[in-house]
């Protein structure tokens, strides 16, 4: 080896060093005293030992002007590369905030564009690490830094593989757009900030003050439903950014990664019969029937304290990937309203994407109509979901526990055949029905409404009609088999394997996209 290469070398190692010590040690310190992990620790946690591949380490704004002053920035505070989670390739990117505040700044921008462009000629998936300030102040090379760029790829790489953004610090104005363009969006309880202007930025521009809480994980949990997972800290935020990774496939043409389990397929689950009371006006908790019937008792809640009227979640029957939705009894009534119905659509858009089947259980009232709800366009958010179900290709099956009533639970639940269900299942105590008000709609309505049509058609509309005398016409087209509640398990494992290989086609289109609700 010739001098030349030694000192080439050795210049290689200590960019490498230096690069490992990011902003230095006093921002280190700093980082760790508001109990954040640096860049390079959060990567050691995401990634399986000892399989990060870094690219773009050299990359460095030394002598650019910020400011007035000189910058010294390793990586331009973008720690990239690839790695393996699970023993399957990931590509991954980390704001460093111990530089420049994890700003981004162009050549920052350029790394995640390119980097992105990589995963999804690859077919990985793209997890963001992000803690960040936002926008590089002073810095004019490019007045944007890139960041539109970040927005287009990401729209034109949704469905195509996975983008999971996790949030473990703040984000700031125009970059907070980012996050709500993945697929799932992990935030840390302790340090995770999203605003699309913060409290300065607020007051500087309303003079409107509001509290440091806005922009926090709970908030946007509980109130904007914006999260999908929450972390007490770092640690536990990517450890759940690992198990999320095990649900989905790495691109939109693969299946996700089938799991051995000691669970077998034709279990009985008994259990069921004592949680699910006799009483149709007794609640209980659906959670309870999920950990019953799916592989060993394990499954992945999303947007959990959002909506909380309906669940969302992944789980295992028999080792396959499902996305499973449900109402939930424990929660009022488990009436579907605006929050629910976008929850549930979303999470339906993204099953579709990558081929997720799709099971439901219903158990439900009908979509309770009111002046509030029908001011913020309850009908539209509820045509969100039509569109979706009907146009959704993966299998989709249903099983209806005890109420299935009018467009909640028959049409936006699968609990009608017309819908594009593939197999539709009941227990015996399922009831239908185009209501279930009991209210006066002869008194309430006043004129307008004869007393036939009230007797007549609304009457009827209240009838709850028993499971048996459904499935005694094939031609009503509701349930395709009337079966025991312990045979839950065994009839989902079956429907599963049976439309594993379901091909369905839509019309074809000039374009790829529809238009439907928004």
């Amino acid at each position: 080896m010739t001098g030349a290469m030694d000192k080439a070398i050795e210049r290689l190692k200590e960019i490498h060093e230096k690069n490992l010590t990011g902003g230095g040690q006093k921002h280190i310190d700093r980082q760790h005293d508001r109990d954040k992990l640096t860049a390079r620790e959060r990567i050691d946690l995401l990634l399986d030992e000892g399989t990060f591949v870094e690219l773009g380490s050299c990359v460095n704004t030394t002598g650019s002007r910020i400011d007035g002053r000189e910058s010294d920035a390793p990586c331009d505070g973008a720690v990239i590369g690839t790695g393996r989670v699970e023993g399957r390739k990931i590509a991954l990117y980390a704001s460093d905030f111990t530089i420049l505040g994890g700003s981004i700044g162009t050549q920052h921008g350029l790394k995640f564009v390119r980097l992105m462009e990589m995963a999804a000629n690859w077919g990985i998936p793209m997890v963001w690490l992000l803690d960040s300030s936002g926008g590089r102040l002073g810095y004019r090379d490019v007045p944007m830094a890139g960041i539109d760029w970040w927005f287009a790829l990401e729209s034109r790489f949704s469905g195509m593989i996975p983008q999971i953004n996790v949030l473990l610090g703040p984000c700031i104005a125009g970059q907070a757009y980012c996050p709500t363009l993945c697929d799932f969006l992990l935030m840390s309880r302790g340090s995770a900030h999203l605003w699309l202007g913060g409290p300065r930025m607020t007051q500087a521009a309303t003079s409107e003050k509001i509290g440091d809480d806005v922009g926090g994980a709970d908030y946007h949990m509980i109130y904007s439903g914006t999260c999908d997972v929450v972390g007490d800290n770092d640690k536990e935020t990517i450890r759940k950014t690992r198990e999320i990774l095990s649900y989905l496939p790495s691109n939109y043409r693969e299946k996700p990664p089938v799991m051995e389990t000691s669970d077998r397929f034709d279990r009985e689950v008994e259990e069921v019969l004592s949680i699910v009371p006799d009483d149709y006006g007794r609640s209980y908790d659906m959670h309870e029937i999920i950990r019953v019937i799916v592989d060993e008792g394990r499954f992945y809640e999303i947007k959990d304290e959002y909506a909380k009227n309906i669940i969302t979640c992944f789980c295992r029957f028999n080792g396959e990937v499902t996305g499973l939705v449900a109402n939930n009894p424990g929660e009022p009534g488990s009436i579907m309203e605006i929050d629910s119905c976008d929850k549930y659509y979303r999470f339906l858009q993204v099953l579709d994407a990558y081929g997720i089947p799709l099971v439901t259980l219903v158990d439900t009232p009908p979509v309770v109509p009111g002046e509030e709800q029908e001011a913020r366009g309850l009908l539209r958010h509820f045509g969100k979901i039509l569109d979706t179900y009907a146009t959704a290709t993966i299998p989709k099956i249903s099983i209806v526990l005890r109420e299935s009533y009018a467009d909640a639970g028959s049409l936006i639940m699968g609990g009608v055949k017309g819908m594009g269900v593939d197999l539709s299942y009941a227990w015996p105590m399922a009831r239908f029905a185009v209501e279930a008000s009991e209210a006066d709609y002869g008194r309430l309505y006043g004129k307008g409404i004869e007393e036939d049509a009230h007797e007549g058609y609304l009457g009827r509309a209240r009838e709850k009609v028993d499971v048996f005398e459904v499935a005694r016409s094939w031609t009503a087209q509701v349930v395709d088999e009337i079966i025991e509640p312990r045979d839950t398990r065994k009839r989902i494992i079956d429907a599963l394997e049976l439309t594993r290989n379901k091909k369905e086609k839509l019309p074809k289109r000039a374009k790829v996209s529809g238009t439907g609700p928004t």
